[in-house]
């Protein structure tokens, strides 16, 4: 005698092809998992300041890179290694911070303009758009970030306006694509209202590129947190870039401690990038613009 299915076995079927058909995405998860996870177990020793670490007194207890000490240490006998990991852990919060609200922030734009019937409804944002790029965005953004006398909160909000700015105009683009597909038509011809079609055949696409979006822009955003840093533009604070720039100075006497936090800034910016191109690909995110 057949017997129907459950509805739970009904769903937990339709969760396991979901899961594999997102088997890619999945795999790439682990990688980000493993990455954080490494680079957020330095602690949570906030407070550091680079000038203390730098500052050469009198008997530094500095030390070259040995057994104990991977990448040496500082002036008042602190792991280099451990500070490293804790500075590029700051610049990826930064990042993960900016790009999410960046991304945020022009869905929310966009969305402004989706439901409006006209077929001019997103001339304003492309004119828009279009204009900006006559003003390099990063000029706007060290303006702001220097006028504030070095404010990370400053320079989150600037990212932020810089990549909403940016992908405005690429959502505006995505929405117009969608709507030009089959299934809408044939939606409108049964009958749907514009809301449903937008919420519930467009949007989900267009949630789906995003993720491509983040993973893109995150390695991005952490080169210029640091070289914003480098330049002293978010004040005295640990990050690669502010170590980078105190060991400047001490190239002659301790270079390790200016060479290596580059090397694991440009090792995790490497991982972050190699990962984005591979979540882009999957997501099939396309082509983006340059933020900078």
């Amino acid at each position: 005698m057949n017997r129907r299915q459950s509805k739970v076995l009904r769903t937990l079927a339709r969760l396991v092809i979901r899961l594999w058909q997102m088997r890619r995405v999945l795999l790439l998860v682990v990688p980000y998992l493993f990455l954080f996870g490494w680079l957020f177990a330095a602690g949570s020793r906030m407070d550091v300041r680079p000038g203390e670490l730098y500052g050469v007194t009198d008997e530094p207890a500095w030390g070259s890179p040995d057994a104990d000490h991977w990448f040496g240490t500082t002036v008042n006998g602190a792991d280099l290694f451990e500070l490293s990991r804790l500075a590029m852990a700051t610049s990826v919060s930064v990042a993960v911070v900016s790009v999410s609200f960046g991304i945020a922030l022009a869905l929310l734009v966009t969305m402004l303009f989706v439901f409006d019937p006209g077929e001019k409804r997103f001339e304003l944002p492309n004119v828009v758009g279009q204009s900006g790029f006559l003003l390099p965005s990063f000029v706007v953004l060290l303006v702001l970030t220097g006028g504030s006398g070095g404010s990370l909160g400053v320079a989150i909000l600037g990212l932020i306006l810089v990549i909403a700015f940016h992908l405005c105009p690429v959502l505006t683009t995505w929405f117009q694509e969608g709507e030009d597909g089959f299934d809408i038509v044939a939606g409108y011809a049964l009958g749907l209202s514009r809301r449903e079609i937008v919420m519930n055949r467009i949007l989900p696409k267009i949630l789906r590129r995003l993720v491509g979006v983040f993973a893109t822009y995150v390695p991005v955003v952490v080169l210029v947190e640091m070289a914003l840093s480098f330049l002293g533009f978010t004040g005295d604070r640990l990050s690669c870039g502010a170590m980078i720039a105190y060991g400047q100075g001490l190239i002659i006497e301790a270079p390790w401690m200016a060479i290596y936090p580059g090397l694991m800034a440009t090792a995790v910016v490497l991982v972050l990038s190699l990962l984005g191109w591979r979540v882009s690909s999957a997501m099939r995110t396309g082509p983006l613009p340059r933020l900078f």
